[in-house]
């Protein structure tokens, strides 16, 4: 059964870091204590864009300099996949601002933390794989 899908945002900086969230660490969320990414549900009248801007803003405190919808294979055939964008922005981690969750932090690509959903490292994977520079 497919459910509707939310929208995360992978938000690269100039020095290869990616703004990951650490997940607030309470039993009745969806991966508790995991570092995931920013995003989630769409509210009434809402596109996909408006909703991701929202969701950044509200947690991170920023607005990407650039963001796009980018197109994805689905890591469960089953599930619509989330709306997954794919934004820049060059700011320093002392610039975000923690909206939810625990912690907020720049990560360098080749040193993902091993507690990330694996649906959220696939899309990750999925994206910075072509990246080349920014």
């Amino acid at each position: 059964m497919k459910t509707n899908p939310g929208c995360i945002a992978v938000i690269l900086t100039s020095h290869r870091e990616i703004i990951l969230q650490l997940r607030d660490d309470k039993p009745d969320i969806c991966w508790p204590g995991y570092w995931s990414l920013p995003g989630g549900g769409a509210e009434p009248g809402e596109t996909p864009m408006d909703t991701v801007l929202r969701e950044i803003k509200e947690e991170t405190g920023i607005v990407p300099d650039k963001i796009a919808e980018v197109p994805v294979t689905p890591y469960d055939p089953a599930k619509n996949p989330p709306h997954v964008f794919l934004g820049t922005w060059d700011g320093a981690e002392q610039d975000l601002v923690l909206g939810e969750g625990q912690a907020l932090r720049l990560c360098p690509l080749d040193q993902l933390p091993e507690k990330v959903p694996p649906h959220i490292r696939y899309y990750i994977d999925q994206l910075i794989e072509g990246v080349t520079d920014l």
